[in-house]
């Protein structure tokens, strides 16, 4: 049997470049943990696992800025505000005027310059590149490996992208099929780089539902399937779909509405959705990743850039002890 096909080695060989490779158990490890007789080194990786949730619910997300949110302004202007107001990181929006597809690598490298300049990480690279999506022969395949070749030079090893571009209930068998196969094809370009693909949960996208996400997950079969997770509004309770989500989910999109319903856009403390709460439920997962402010409250330069402070501030205070 050739090394690739061995499902464990193929697995532990993607850990080892994500840098987890103590996470590499065998398949079906999993479920005798904490059961009468199971091997010492597996209650042992139990208890470790335990130990890594607790440590990261008591010391917070880290915190990032998406550029989308100032969109309108250039991306260098965007990066000095993100260092300015004390953000960790950030996520370069993936369209013009910020980082698109046709970036040249010199000036993405003048970029990843910029960042280590500021002491800003880049947390994920904010891709537009959609699974299921119909398209000339080899185009999105050329779109997955630039987005790639992109969050490397950045220094991420986690790209954002889409599933589909209708809901999970409007999906048809053979939309399934389409999205499913370009989902087997892109975690192939990923996993030997050690990269991970986020599908937004957004609406108008089969991720609308966070079990139908799961779904899709579990079709796929590959770890570099993962979530960028975000609440949905009148379509699930977010604490459910964080629920839902929570093993899978490596970012956050934080943004919140106003208490009562409606789309208003609100400042993240003030909004309708607990963010600490989502963040509990995520932690005892795992989760170590960014919470970020995608979109800010105002019309105004000014006016955003005090919401911006605002939600900053905010986030940093998630998770952490009174």
């Amino acid at each position: 049997m050739k090394m690739t096909d061995d499902p464990n080695m193929r697995r532990r060989e993607f850990l080892t470049r994500m840098g987890l490779a103590g996470m590499a158990l065998p398949l079906g490890l999993g479920a005798a943990c904490g059961k009468p007789g199971a091997p010492a080194a597996t209650a042992g990786a139990a208890a470790d696992t335990a130990a890594a949730a607790v440590s990261a619910a008591a010391s917070g997300p880290k915190v990032g800025l998406c550029t989308i949110a100032f969109q309108e302004r250039p991306l260098f202007e965007v990066l000095e505000l993100a260092a300015q107001v004390g953000f960790d990181g950030v996520e370069p929006w993936g369209k013009p005027d910020h980082v698109p597809l046709n970036t040249p690598d010199e000036r993405v490298r003048e970029i990843r310059a910029k960042l280590d300049s500021l002491g800003l990480a880049c947390s994920h690279y904010g891709s537009y590149v959609r699974l299921g999506e119909e398209h000339p022969a080899g185009e999105q395949q050329t779109n997955m490996k630039r987005s790639l070749e992109i969050a490397d030079i950045l220094g991420t090893r986690i790209v954002r992208i889409w599933a589909g571009d209708k809901n999970s209930e409007q999906l048809s068998a053979a939309d399934w099929d389409r999205i499913v196969e370009d989902a087997k094809v892109y975690c192939g370009l990923a996993e030997p780089k050690g990269m991970q693909l986020a599908m937004e949960m957004h609406g108008n996208t089969l991720t609308n539902r966070a079990a139908a996400m799961v779904e899709l997950i579990n079709k796929v079969g590959s770890p570099a399937l993962k979530a960028n997770y975000q609440i949905l509004n009148d379509t699930e309770d977010p604490y459910e779909r964080a629920s839902v989500a929570a093993p899978y989910t490596v970012m956050v999109h934080a943004q919140n509405v106003a208490p009562g319903g409606g789309e208003q856009q609100s400042l993240i403390s003030e909004g309708a959705v607990d963010f600490n709460r989502i963040y509990g439920i995520l932690a005892a997962a795992g989760f170590k990743g960014y919470f970020e402010v995608e979109f800010v409250k105002g019309a105004g330069y000014e006016e955003k850039v005090d919401s911006l402070q605002r939600d900053c501030a905010y986030l940093k205070t998630i998770g952490k002890k009174a």
